[in-house]
């Protein structure tokens, strides 16, 4: 199982991006995907809401940007891993990303660069929205949404 490394770079002598910065960041990326609904997850991530009890949570790293596959505000890692599981290898295979590649995300993706150098970001934009709504027409084309009991 993979673990996300990326977020570390405080602990670093590199300096770490702003909260303007991703401010700024994701007010371009939200102004890019109108009309597409992105909500705000954190600082560090903006959200596309998939049905009622799924969300694609985009985000941004010193490092890099990506995507993962999580439930509704308050549901655990463990509660989302259990409902998807029922899709799988399937889903797995749709997406390109497992399930269970990195603990405490769901089929998670990313693409490394310099987020914290704004030249990248019409590149990380383009990433973005191209995997947002590839994840978006997997799981609504794959009935994913919707609760499974």
């Amino acid at each position: 199982m993979g673990e996300l490394h990326e977020w570390d770079i405080a602990h670093s002598r590199l300096r770490s991006i702003s909260a303007a910065e991703i401010k700024r960041f994701w007010n371009g990326y939200v102004a890019m995907r109108k009309p597409v609904r992105i909500e705000h997850g954190s600082l560090w991530s903006r959200w596309r809401p998939v049905g009622e009890d799924l969300v694609i949570s985009l985000y941004l790293t010193n490092r890099s940007v990506g995507l993962f596959v999580r439930g509704p505000r308050g549901e655990g890692y463990r509660t989302t891993q259990h409902r998807l599981s029922a899709h799988e290898p399937e889903l797995g295979a749709a997406l390109g990303a497992g399930l269970r590649d990195f603990k405490g995300c769901c089929h998670l993706t990313n693409l490394p660069l310099p987020v914290m150098d704004p030249a990248s970001w019409p590149c990380a934009y383009a990433w973005l929205a191209e995997r947002e709504k590839f994840y978006f027409t997997v799981l609504t084309r794959r009935q994913v949404h919707g609760r499974i009991d």
